[in-house]
């Protein structure tokens, strides 16, 4: 234990709080390169672009002192990139979780763990880019720790040691119930009721006084037991695996496009809706599994206004449990949500909590849902009302975080989809503001820190750009849409490797895809110069992002040498943009070729002029 509790002692004998931060987070993932300009601007993002280099030679120089003695650790650059090089290569909340796994214990576990946990508050501050690390950070090393502890007092051969593994547990998270209910089945095991009580009674105080809210039924009905005197199980009874419950979304024919977009949005929302339940694990539906319980929505467009049909079966049975019509389902969406949430605990004998919401809360979630629907529709017709309604949801609750990221989301396309605009400054920094308010009111949310990453983007701040990127995909890295955009987003930075990585995960799970993937995907694969597979994505995508599609579609046929596919392929795209441009004065072809060269933030100026010469060439081919 010793070694890694070594490596936390000498972040804390650094003087310099940055370079303290940056020990701390390199020794997070070691052997790992990190470009310089990237750490630059994460830690001193405020800073002109050459004091910020200048201060990060200065902060290495400071680590290099330190590490000059035999620490087991030294810190490499070479070529604008740096990397911390450890004897195994391990991040440290990894090497802790390890090192906690065996028994018996350092003296000093507790103290030293103590000071790790310690060490992601000390640093807040330095910026916001890295406020928004150590907050994913410590979520999962603290989740991590808590796992590893958890296994050692459920199912512990050594009682002493389970009762050490439950004290660390609960001294790190005061809120750990099931450390908690370990606990107090020991001590009134050892015939001593008070301190089962006391530990009863440590837990309801943190509970109420930080998250105001009760304990557990489970450790209710335990503290009464105790309390009244009653013989417990030598053991606590082990819990059972979650069940799984798949979310499925019918199409079916006849379904209005807004209709569509309805769905996909109402989908996606219990989808969310349900994983953030405990009790439950959500089922991949692309990656076949037992599961016990089915949820299938469906649009009834040949009903009037379109009710949602829900039903939820017993795979195993194909028994039908229940089954429910909901009229108007755009409206008081978050109330009927909830009775669903409600249906689909107790086919599973759960009760959920939270069926009570103001009706201010209500009214806020329905207009954030009724925005979806709008930005879902890429449509340039709907794009100016989401936005007004986002923008209101933001003044009228502006601590809902949802309605920053989509409203910064929205702005960040807003260009795209009205043919002839560009993105103006002031819009570029409302969106950011929106971004780093929705990052602030949580840090843990993908969606905010994906939003945040093309914010960055568009400002050419791309090494930015990429460390939000890498947040979103390191807490969620399973979403499409988080995939789609992120391998998207390294694409225009420059970053193919990585970009490409994502693609081909993603094309491992087709059934996941949803046709503007495919257009995300298309625009990877081109700048990566799979133009063969851009085509292909292009013709399957149909006519989705159809503001874009087709000029990725023009300029992958036009670099195969398929010029009379090309030249076909970009006066339908110029056609259409025609017919959509937001600006007073018809567009001439070149005007709209370059509007779509300048629409996306690419790094490299020479791709951009790359790619208009390709759309280009289609265009002129034959004339």
């Amino acid at each position: 234990m010793s070694g890694v509790f070594h490596k936390l002692s000498l972040v804390r004998t650094v003087r310099f709080r940055k370079a303290r931060a940056l020990l701390f987070f390199l020794l997070h993932s070691p052997d790992q390169d990190h470009r310089s300009e990237k750490i630059a601007d994460v830690f001193w993002g405020d800073y002109p672009h050459a004091k910020a280099m200048a201060s990060l030679r200065q902060t290495i120089r400071q680590i290099r002192l330190l590490l000059e003695e035999d620490t087991g650790l030294a810190l490499e650059t070479r070529r604008g990139h740096l990397r911390l090089i450890c004897e195994d290569n391990t991040a440290i909340d990894a090497r802790i979780c390890a090192l906690l796994a065996t028994y018996p214990w350092a003296r000093n576990t507790e103290v030293e763990l103590g000071h790790y946990q310690q060490e992601f508050e000390l640093l807040l501050g330095i910026s916001e880019a890295f406020d928004s690390w150590l907050s994913i950070r410590k979520a999962q090393a603290m989740q991590a720790i808590a796992e590893v502890l958890e296994a050692q007092y459920v199912d512990a051969e050594n009682e002493a040691h389970a009762v050490q593994a439950a004290r660390l547990a609960q001294v790190l998270e005061p809120s750990n119930e099931v450390a908690a209910r370990y606990l107090m089945r020991h001590f009134w095991s050892k015939q001593q009721p008070n301190r089962a009580i006391e530990a009863y009674n440590t837990l309801f105080e943190y509970l109420d006084q930080n998250l105001d809210q009760d304990p557990e039924p489970e450790t209710v009905e335990l503290l009464a037991s105790i309390k009244l005197g009653e013989t417990l199980p030598e053991k606590a009874p082990v819990a059972d695996a979650p069940p799984k419950i798949l979310v499925q979304m019918q199409n079916e024919a006849g379904l209005t496009p807004e209709e569509q977009s309805l769905l996909n949005v109402l989908f996606l929302d219990l989808r969310m809706r349900l994983s953030r339940f405990r009790e439950w694990g959500i089922a991949d539906g692309d990656r076949p599994e037992a599961v016990d319980l089915v949820v299938k929505i469906q649009l009834l467009p040949q009903m009037p206004d379109a009710p949602l049909h829900i039903e939820i079966s017993d795979p195993g049975s194909n028994n039908l449990l229940w089954a429910e019509t909901i009229p108007a389902p755009q409206k008081n969406w978050d109330e009927k949500v909830r009775t669903q949430l409600s249906n689909i605990a107790n086919a599973l004998s759960i009760g959920a909590g939270g069926n009570h919401a103001s009706a201010q809360e209500a009214r806020v979630y329905d207009r954030w849902l009724r925005s979806q629907v709008l930005i879902d529709r890429w449509s340039p017709e709907t794009e100016g009302e989401a936005i007004s309604m986002l923008s209101d949801i933001t003044k009228d609750a502006p601590r809902f975080g949802p309605a920053h990221a989509e409203l910064a989301g929205a702005l960040n396309v807003r260009h795209v989809l009205l043919p002839g605009t560009k993105q103006t400054e002031a819009e570029k920094q409302r969106a950011l503001h929106h971004a780093l308010e929705a990052i602030s009111l949580d840090p843990l949310d993908t969606r905010a820190h994906r939003v945040l990453g093309w914010c960055y983007c568009h400002k050419a701040e791309f090494e930015l750009a990429e460390f939000h990127f890498e947040q979103a995909l390191h807490l969620n890295s399973s979403n499409s849409l988080t995939l789609a955009s992120c391998a998207l987003g390294f694409a225009f930075a420059g970053r193919l490797g990585p970009a490409q990585e994502i693609c081909d995960r993603m094309v491992s799970a087709p059934g996941a895809l949803q046709p503007f993937h495919l257009i995300y995907m298309a625009a990877v694969n081109y700048l990566a110069g799979n133009y063969e597979l851009a085509v292909e994505q292009c013709a399957q995508a149909g006519d989705s992002m159809s503001t874009a599609a087709d000029g990725w579609h023009a300029a992958s046929l036009s670099r195969l040498g398929r010029m009379e596919e090309a030249h076909k392929r970009v006066k339908i795209f110029i056609g259409l943009i025609k017919k959509q441009w937001a600006l007073p004065a018809e567009p001439t072809d070149g005007e709209v070729l370059d509007w779509f060269a300048d629409c996306f933030p690419l790094r490299e100026s020479s791709v951009r002029t790359a790619l208009r010469e390709a759309v280009d060439e289609a265009l002129n081919y034959g004339g």
